[in-house]
């Protein structure tokens, strides 16, 4: 099995078929691993850091960031209601890489310490 270390292939899939590319397992506090169902490969990201944000008529109308632990908060979505979790941002040049959360309206800027894909069997 092949792994590239570089983050142009998940750049690729992200520029090419976005919807195709969704995360499939949080392992906090340093990994995440998203899978695309178009070019069949894994990707996997180490995380250096992870803040969370809403939007600016959310936060005033009472909805912002709550003491829970960002982990915590892209875990739940992710067990709740990962269909709504999608790849918004990816930018590999600068190791960012951003989550949207279509029902709790979060997201979620990933400041990437390394890109990994591998090829799925």
């Amino acid at each position: 099995m092949s792994v590239y270390k570089s983050g142009a292939f998940i750049q690729q899939c992200f520029s090419v078929h976005p919807r195709c590319l969704t995360l499939q397992k949080f392992t906090p506090p340093e990994l995440a691993f998203f899978t695309c169902t178009s070019c069949r490969l894994t990707h996997r990201v180490t995380i250096r850091a992870l803040t969370m944000r809403v939007p600016v008529k959310l936060a005033s109308e009472g909805r912002a960031q709550s003491e829970e632990n960002v982990f915590d908060l892209l875990a739940g979505c992710l067990s709740a209601h990962a269909m709504a979790l999608t790849v918004c941002e990816m930018d590999v040049v600068n190791d960012r890489l951003g989550m949207r959360c279509a029902d709790c309206r979060r997201f979620f800027d990933f400041e990437v310490a390394s890109f990994e894909t591998r090829e799925r069997t």
